[in-house]
C-alpha cells in the first residue's frame, strides 16, 4: 500500500484549524477539575469530618470508571432527560440544540478532578507539619494556614504533574467524536472517509498531538527552570 505524503499534510492542515477546540476543551477541563480536586484534596489533608470519610471512599470508585463509559454514559443521560427538565424549568432549549461540547467538558472536568485531588493530595503531604504547627502558633486561623503556607508550597510543585494532566487530557479529548464533537480527532476521520486514506489521517492526527504534548512539556521544562534558579538565589 502506498503512503501519499500530499494527503497527509493536507489532512494535517484540516485537522489543525480545530486544535483551538481541543484546547478549549482540554483547558477548561484542567481548570475546573484543578479547582475540585483542589477542594476535595483540602477536604482530605484536613481531615474534615463527614467530607473527609466520603471521598475517601468515593475516589477509588470513581478512579475506575473509563472516560469512555463517563462521555457515553453522560450523553444517554441527557439525551433521554434533558427535554424533561428543560420543559418542567420553561427553558426554549432543547437537547436537539444543546452544545455537546458541554458534556464532553463535564467528563473530562471529572477525570482532572479525580486525578488532581490526588496529585494535590500528595503534594500537601509534602508540607512539613512543623510549619502549620508554627502558623498556629502566630495565631493563623485555618483559612490563613491554607492561603500562605500550604498553597505557596503546594502549587509550584504541583504544576509539573499538572502539565503531565493536561497531556492525558488532550489525548483524551480525542473520544470527543463518539458524542458528534468535531475536534483534531474527528476532522482527520472525516477526511479519511473521503478519500479512504486513513493511514495517512491517523499519522497526521498523532503529528498535532506530538506537537502539543511537546510544547506543553518544553513550557514545562522552562517553568522548573525558573523555579530551580528562584530556589538557588533564596538558598
Amino acid at each position: 500500500m502506498s503512503f501519499h505524503i500530499d494527503i497527509m499534510l493536507q489532512t494535517l492542515l484540516v485537522a489543525s484549524r480545530y486544535i483551538w477546540i481541543t484546547l478549549w476543551m482540554s483547558g477548561s477541563s484542567l481548570v475546573i477539575g484543578s479547582l475540585l480536586g483542589l477542594g476535595i484534596a483540602l477536604i482530605r489533608y484536613l481531615k474534615i469530618p463527614l467530607f473527609s470519610q466520603l471521598f475517601q471512599w468515593t475516589m477509588p470508585i470513581f478512579k475506575g470508571i473509563p472516560i469512555v463509559l463517563l462521555i457515553l454514559g453522560v450523553y444517554l443521560i441527557a439525551s433521554k432527560t434533558f427535554d424533561n427538565v428543560a420543559q418542567s424549568m420553561h427553558w426554549s432549549l432543547r437537547f436537539k440544540n444543546f452544545p455537546l461540547i458541554t458534556i464532553v467538558i463535564f467528563a473530562l472536568s471529572f477525570m482532572a478532578m479525580i486525578n488532581s485531588s490526588e496529585i494535590f493530595r500528595g503534594v500537601f503531604q509534602g508540607v512539613k507539619k512543623g510549619q502549620l504547627d508554627a502558623a498556629r502558633s502566630l495565631g493563623m486561623n485555618r483559612g490563613q494556614m491554607i492561603r500562605r503556607v500550604l498553597l505557596p508550597q503546594a502549587f509550584p510543585t504541583a504544576i509539573p504533574m499538572l502539565s503531565n494532566l493536561f497531556i492525558q487530557i488532550i489525548k483524551a479529548s480525542a473520544l470527543a467524536s463518539m458524542v458528534s464533537v468535531v475536534d483534531v480527532f474527528s476532522a482527520a476521520k472525516i477526511t479519511a472517509q473521503q478519500n479512504y486514506r486513513f493511514l495517512e489521517a491517523y499519522i497526521a492526527v498523532a503529528i498535532v498531538y506530538w506537537s502539543l504534548s511537546l510544547v506543553i512539556e518544553q513550557a514545562t521544562k522552562g517553568y522548573e527552570k525558573i523555579q530551580h534558579k528562584k530556589f538557588r538565589r533564596t538558598v
